[in-house]
């Protein structure tokens, strides 16, 4: 039951970063655009190349681009979760931040995001290459390997933004972690898909009614309502992996402003330690991270 409160708590901490920093809500909002426009600039590349006719085989250069193109879409997503990442922190530490603090944080380690962002395409081509040759069943199992690498590099942004490892010392940092913390992963990650979906129904409900009676107006402001829900779906889930990788290395999920209910997330109200969470994790480095956990020696 501690790893349910604690996920549903964790998720309510991520929608109170977002409701009272709503700047977060633009970085998702850029990353789309700077994907469409990633994607508008290799649609160009492979129309220059040559889009094979039915029967034709497939250009080499056509795959490589394609390849390209992942690594591309990866690293534009990446880098402005691991932008969330930074600003959300600061305001989990109960500092004033701005996504420009982020963004900051985030251009310091650009070399690192683009190394996890070409083996996350790399393991994405793989799976989706395998995936269209398999069966029904090898579908399924390639599937749900998919959600496994998913979940267990859960952690891997936060770790390569505050502690001096490489990506696959990231890699196996965030499988630690994920053991160490899978239940209120799981759960703070449902209870954020689940209360955006619940919304959406209604706004999907309404909007398509507009936009059947008034197109030209119901249309355009479907597409403002769910973009919107996107947007706050993804900064939420940006600072839930901010506030879940802080409790698994520090304690505590918030500090400051976010101060936690006595007992919530091994802290009382006034911030002292209750017995830190005997997780087993080594402490991240203090630089520009959050303090020390209160159970490390």
């Amino acid at each position: 039951m501690g790893s349910i409160s604690r996920g549903f708590r964790l998720a309510k901490a991520s929608w109170s970063v977002v409701r009272q920093d709503h700047q977060l809500l633009v970085l998702p909002v850029v990353s789309f655009f700077c994907s469409l426009v990633v994607i508008a600039v290799f649609a160009a590349g492979a129309f220059g190349i040559g889009i094979p006719a039915d029967g034709e085989s497939v250009s080499p250069a056509l795959y490589v681009l394609g390849f390209v193109l992942y690594v591309a879409l990866a690293f534009v997503t990446i880098f402005f979760n691991a932008a969330i990442v930074g600003t959300a922190m600061k305001r989990l530490n109960g500092e004033d931040a701005s996504i420009k603090d982020g963004l900051a944080l985030a251009r310091q380690h650009l070399g690192k995001i683009f190394v996890w962002a070409l083996i996350t395409a790399t393991v994405g081509m793989i799976l989706r290459t395998l995936q269209d040759r398999a069966g029904i069943v090898g579908r399924i199992v390639i599937g749900l390997i998919g959600v496994a690498w998913n979940v267990i590099t859960f952690f891997v942004v936060p770790v390569l933004l505050y502690e001096p490892v490489g990506v696959p010392e990231a890699i196996k940092r965030s499988a630690s972690i994920f053991r160490q913390r899978w239940g209120e992963q799981f759960i703070g990650t449902a209870t954020i898909g689940f209360a955006i979906f619940l919304v959406a129904i209604p706004v999907v409900f309404v909007g398509g009614a507009i936009a059947y009676a008034v197109p030209l107006v119901g249309v355009p402001l479907l597409v403002i309502a769910i973009g919107a829900l996107m947007a706050v779906g993804a900064a939420c889930s940006g600072v839930f992996n901010a506030a879940l990788y802080r409790f698994a290395t520090t304690g505590e999920a918030s500090n400051g402003s976010f101060r936690p209910k006595k007992g919530s997330f091994g802290k009382d109200a006034s911030g002292s330690a209750t017995g830190g969470t005997g997780s087993g994790l080594p402490p991240a480095p203090a630089q520009d991270v959050p303090p020390t956990r209160p159970d490390a020696g």
